[in-house]
């Protein structure tokens, strides 16, 4: 019962881990892709398109 439930605590860890490891790289990759103008553009239209706008 104990190794299951720290089991369990590993997994959600590993799941938050990924989450803001894919957040952070994420951010810094729009970033990265909003100091190039061509891709402002691409961005809006993308986010507009997906209706997150």
């Amino acid at each position: 019962m104990n190794s299951s439930l720290t089991t369990a605590r590993n997994i959600k860890l590993n799941k938050f881990s990924k989450i803001a490891l894919t957040l952070t790289s994420s951010t810094f990759f729009l970033y990265g892709l909003g100091q190039a103008p061509i891709f402002k553009n691409f961005l809006a239209s993308a986010f507009s398109c997906s209706g997150a706008g």
